[in-house]
């Protein structure tokens, strides 16, 4: 049965995605007007102030014009000091007048707004650009405080006064057209998210819906035991899904078939080669020895019935050997017809375990009965084997140690066993499952296999883990059947 770890489905996870997409659009939209509203408003109102800044100089050179004389920095005040409020009258705004030092000599305010000496930031700016100055200050709600400041200069343009224009904007009209035009694309940005979530929801649900049908299609598909195509009718991007998961697996059908015959093949060339070993094996020493036997046959010889009788008994035992081994190789290409029956899984364990050392082994299980229908002898063997190959694996100076536990939970009867014993080598962990295949000095080694034969009838799984020197575990898996 497949999962989905992540709760949120893929409409919710895609409208999720897609909200936060336009959020972003929608504030980085945000940002971009009102940095562009906050940056005109400056531009306009350093405008206004430009040009009152030329109309102020423009009266301040006609009076200078007037004057008797030569206007200097010395009598600058005197030249504006009766002017000065009927030019600020004219132009609607204050007029502060600085000495070239920065002390204020002239005003027009009611309440000081300025500075009454010039910072040296603003004096050195005029020096060095000798052009308009202007500085802007925020005042809270009452909006922001523009000043500029300029020199005075005389007929011979020379300088001679600083100017100073005070001017408190009013940025009313501009927030007003600001939040309007905010508000308009927050109404448009909301009926695109609207629409947009209800087109997005609609869309991925139908094509989730699809997608989920395909998946229930390949559910029912038997891979291994009954390739079967997926039909689908629909004439969409899914179709070429399912076209090439079906041209897939008619091509892996072909494969598996080919793939099981080379193997099946390759597995009785294998067997054949490892049943003329072993019987060559014992059959060498019998040649040899009935041929020394009939070289040195002499029937007049006392000690004739001697030499028979040993000669036949190492025969016997030779025979014996070969029918072991037609017997072991006969056991795994044919095993029992499969009895299955509801049996006390602990129970036959708990047999299974008593013809080993019981000091040596730690038992452990879960709960106190497992009824199961299972293959009493088959049961029999997985344990017998693997315990048998702990107890086998262990060195006679160690302290022999089996921890056998077995759970049932979650559906699945979980087996485990382990050893303190010297471990499976690296290089034969590969072939550990494989006919004919042993690390121990004697045996058929076929015991495992024939396990895993067992384990793969009950479509369960086996596996281990192993650490040279430190000891092996096998861990067996089968779904439970009560």
């Amino acid at each position: 049965m497949i999962r989905r770890k992540n709760n949120l489905s893929l409409p919710v996870r895609i409208i999720i995605y897609m909200v936060t997409i336009l959020l972003f659009t929608v504030g980085s939209i945000l940002v971009i007007t009102a940095s562009h509203f906050n940056n005109q408003t400056k531009r306009y109102h350093e405008d206004i102030l430009r040009r009152k800044e030329k109309s102020v100089l423009s009266a301040i050179d006609y009076e200078m014009d007037n004057y008797p004389g030569i206007a200097t920095k010395d009598n600058i005040h005197i030249i504006l000091e009766d002017k000065i409020m009927q030019i600020a009258d004219i132009n609607k705004l204050n007029i502060v007048v600085y000495d070239l030092r920065g002390n204020k000599i002239l005003t027009t305010e009611a309440k000081t707004s300025t500075f009454n000496v010039l910072p040296q930031d603003i004096l050195n700016k005029l020096r060095t650009s000798n052009e308009l100055v202007i500085t802007h200050k925020e005042n809270g709600d009452q909006g922001t405080m523009y000043s500029s400041y300029s020199y005075i200069k005389n007929y011979y343009n020379e300088n001679v006064a600083v100017i100073c224009l005070p001017y408190q904007s009013n940025d009313d009209f501009m927030q007003e057209d600001m939040f309007t035009l905010i508000g308009s694309y927050g109404l448009a940005f909301g009926v695109i998210l609207l629409f947009g979530t209800l087109a997005v929801y609609f869309v991925t649900k139908r094509t989730l819906n699809q997608i989920w049908s395909f998946a229930d299609r390949i559910r029912e598909t038997e891979v291994i035991v009954n390739n079967m195509p997926i039909r689908y009718d629909g004439n969409d991007e899914i179709k070429v899904l399912v076209d090439s998961y079906n041209d897939m697996l008619f091509k892996l059908k072909k494969q598996s078939e080919l793939i099981v015959k080379q193997e099946r093949e390759e597995a009785w060339r294998d067997f054949a080669r490892q049943v003329a070993h072993e019987v060559k094996n014992p059959l060498t020493p019998m040649k040899l020895m009935i041929q020394n036997y009939m070289r040195k046959f002499d029937p007049n010889d006392e000690h004739l019935t001697e030499k028979t009788m040993r000669t036949g008994n190492i025969l016997l035992q030779q025979i014996e050997t070969i029918a072991a081994i037609a017997e072991a190789f006969s056991d795994f290409a044919k095993m029992p017809t499969r009895n299955d029956e509801k049996v006390d899984i602990i129970e036959v364990v708990k047999n299974a375990l008593y013809v080993f050392p019981m000091e040596y082994i730690e038992f452990n299980y879960s709960p106190e009965v497992i009824l199961m229908h299972f293959d009493k002898q088959y049961l029999n063997r997985v344990i017998t084997n693997i315990t048998k190959n702990a107890f086998q694996s262990i060195p006679k100076d160690h302290a022999a140690k089996v921890k056998v536990d077995v759970v049932l939970t979650d559906g699945f009867l979980h087996i485990t066993i382990n050893d303190n014993g010297s471990g499976i080598p690296v290089e034969a962990q590969d072939s550990i499952f494989v006919p004919k295949f042993t690390t121990k000095n004697s045996g058929m080694g076929i015991g495992l296999p024939m396990v895993k034969k067992i384990i793969d009838d009950y479509d369960g799984t086996i596996r281990f883990e192993s650490k040279v020197g430190v000891g092996t575990t096998f861990y067996i898996l089968i779904p439970y059947h009560e």
